[in-house]
């Protein structure tokens, strides 16, 4: 015992002995392991400033950075997004801040480490740099790599859904990505989609916060299947799909700054800084030389239309080939195009359970007829689904019933209802566009000059726009007069939306419009006045071929203006008409409208007018109109000659 003692003390000393020299080198080797992460991150932040990285283009791109004034600013608006507190306007401080980010040793449970969750500056960076990873805090992107192994992004595609006049943020159509996959379908491929999020705004209020900036835009991943159904199924919109000729490894690299934008917003306008304008980005983290936003931010003109993005592309040379996706609108009624009515009534019936599908089967027609019919029939059923004119249990054991019917006919030929592929939305005319022409009205000769921010009117050409929808926006056209030597507002349309949707015996749309603005009125006194204006109204169009329309509306409209007795005047009436292409390269809209105003400043106001335009190119053409009014007794005539260019 007396020999152990001694032992067990001993032990115990070199023990803390032992102790006390690891506490001490640990006390002289944290500095030390500090210092070597600082020296090296001082390393890479001198090397990018020796490399000038801060207003290298790429990392332009991935801050969605901008000229303003001498400096920058970012287009991203949310502060999470910068890792420097004045991140958004100086790059360079930005810059060296992600790069302090990539060396922060923990994370929250629920956080991604900064290298994962801007994986696509620490990409680029890290081959800037040559970045040692060694050197670095480890970190678990594991959330990062099992969201590429799901997309596995091998090529991109840019979605252009046509206009969806019920919907004001998509009234000029839409775009979208597609980053295609490793699987054989598109529908299997994922879509990315920037939009605003307006919770249930609606109304002027809505239109108020879309202008100004009050809504967040993000962006958002799903399956290109569900866009698909939404657009096509839901909506009538036919589908326009631009591939581009973007390389696997830069296909990676949209993917990379999707993945870092997807949890960020930025302030959402409707005219510029919308869907269209910040999927381009999108496109450029793929290949920094492009400068597809260039062409839109800092211009002269001061929106971004859909359609013109995608003429971006084109221009740049990015897109490969063009694919054509109709909607279900249109396949069925194409289908129903080559049916006569006979048969076409019995798909309608087998379609509102009035026939049992198995009847058609023994109904005496050739099995080519037969196809036909159940196949129009499952189309409708399908589209009655979608649209919520059936519920569930009923449409599941019809389109069942449908099915099983249509399997004993065995497959019908190859593109049995071709859709044939009309004129894609680049190619139509221009959106913007310039007038200047003169004419005669009544007892004064004018010339008279017109500009139109955006985007398509009845009487222009339709080939790359949706027939019989007008959007015109911000048209402002000024009249000089011979007889008074003077300058004057002839009108100024600030939006003036015609809907016009033939009615059939599938499809029963009513066409709508509503117009406002400003421009010049004959009244009471026998002459004209810019007077403020709004009218709006519902019919029906009837098609009965692709070359002519009618239609007819009940409207009812609203003057307001000091130069009226009573300072306003409300009226009710209608407007009819029939717009034909009466040759490939003209085009005419004959209309009769008359009003009644029994509100305020009581009068009657009858118009009959004809507008004819005569195509010279795809963007030019000759206008002539003619116009016969009658109000407040007083008759007026307007002869006007013009030469359109679009833009």
């Amino acid at each position: 015992m007396a020999v152990i003692l001694p032992r067990l003390a001993g032990a115990c000393r070199t023990f803390r002995s032992a102790c006390l020299f690891l506490c001490l080198a640990l006390a002289v080797l944290a500095p030390a392991v500090g210092s070597a992460a600082d020296g090296y991150l001082g390393e890479l932040q001198q090397k990018a400033k020796e490399k000038d990285l801060a207003r290298a283009r790429t990392w332009e791109v991935l801050l969605h950075y901008k000229p303003s004034g001498r400096g920058a600013k970012s287009l991203v608006d949310d502060p999470r997004f910068f890792f420097a507190p004045d991140g958004s306007r100086n790059p360079e401080a930005e810059l060296f801040a992600t790069l302090a980010g990539f060396f922060q040793e923990t994370v929250k449970e629920d956080e991604e480490h900064p290298r994962c969750r801007f994986i696509a500056r620490y990409t680029w960076l890290r081959e800037e740099l040559a970045i040692d990873e060694q050197r670095l805090p480890k970190a678990d992107c594991s959330k990062f790599e099992k969201a590429l192994a799901a997309v596995n992004p091998r090529s991109v595609v840019l979605v252009f859904p046509n206009t969806l006049l019920n919907l004001p943020s998509s009234m000029f159509g839409h775009t979208l990505l597609r980053l295609n996959t490793q699987y054989e379908s598109d529908l299997l491929s994922h879509a990315v989609n920037y939009a605003a999020i307006t919770g249930d705004s609606l109304g002027l209020f809505y239109v108020f916060k879309g202008i100004f900036g009050f809504y967040h835009g993000r962006f958002s991943n799903l399956p290109y299947y569900e866009k698909v159904q939404e657009y096509s199924d839901l909506e009538h919109r036919d589908i326009w799909e631009y591939h581009l000729d973007l390389t696997p490894d830069e296909a990676y690299r949209v993917f990379l700054h999707i993945w870092e934008m997807k949890d960020f917003y930025a302030n959402y306008y409707f005219f510029d800084q919308n869907c269209s304008f910040n999927l381009l980005f999108l496109i450029e983290a793929g290949r920094p030389s492009l400068r597809l936003t260039d062409e839109f931010y800092g211009k002269s003109r001061f929106w971004v239309i859909p359609v013109d993005t995608v003429r971006a592309a084109q221009k740049f040379g990015i897109v490969d080939k063009i694919t054509y996706r109709p909607s279900r609108a249109t396949k069925i009624q194409k289908i129903a195009e080559g049916m006569d009515k006979e048969l076409a009534q019995i798909s309608f019936d087998v379609a509102d359970a009035k026939l049992q599908p198995r009847d058609v089967l023994v109904s005496g027609l050739d099995t080519d007829r037969q196809r036909e019919v159940l196949d129009l029939s499952t189309e409708l059923t399908q589209y009655r689904f979608s649209k919520r004119k059936l519920d569930k249990d009923l449409y599941e054991k019809q389109f069942l019933g449908i099915l099983a019917a249509r399997s004993t006919l065995g497959p019908a030929l190859v593109d049995a209802y071709p859709v044939a592929m009309p004129v894609p939305p680049d190619q139509g005319h221009r959106s913007g566009r310039f007038r200047t022409g003169g004419g005669y009205r009544s007892d004064s000769w004018f010339t008279e000059l017109e500009w139109r921010a955006a985007y398509h009117e009845l009487a222009d050409f339709d080939e790359g726009y949706v027939r019989g929808a007008q959007i015109n926006f911000m048209d402002l056209s000024f009249r000089y007069y011979a007889d008074d030597d003077k300058l004057r507002l002839h009108r100024w349309r600030i939006v003036d939306i015609v809907s016009l949707f033939p009615w059939n015996s599938i499809f029963k749309p009513i066409s709508w419009k509503v117009h406002f603005g400003a421009e010049e009125m004959l009244l009471r006194d026998g002459r004209e006045h810019p007077v403020p204006r709004l009218n709006a109204g519902g019919g029906i169009t009837l098609g009965p071929g692709d070359n002519v329309r009618f239609y007819a509306f009940g409207e009812g409209d609203i003057l307001a203006s000091t130069r009226l007795e009573k300072a306003y005047s409300v009226g009710f009436g209608g407007t009819a008409g029939m717009i034909a292409n009466v040759l490939k390269d003209w085009k005419v809209n004959l209309w009769t409208q008359g009003l009644f105003y029994s509100i305020g400043d009581e009068h009657r106001s009858m118009v009959a007018g004809m507008q004819n335009n005569f195509r010279i190119t795809t963007n030019t053409s000759i206008s002539f109109d003619a116009l016969r009014e009658r109000s407040f007794n007083i008759y007026k005539s307007d002869i006007t000659a013009r030469l359109n260019w679009c833009y």
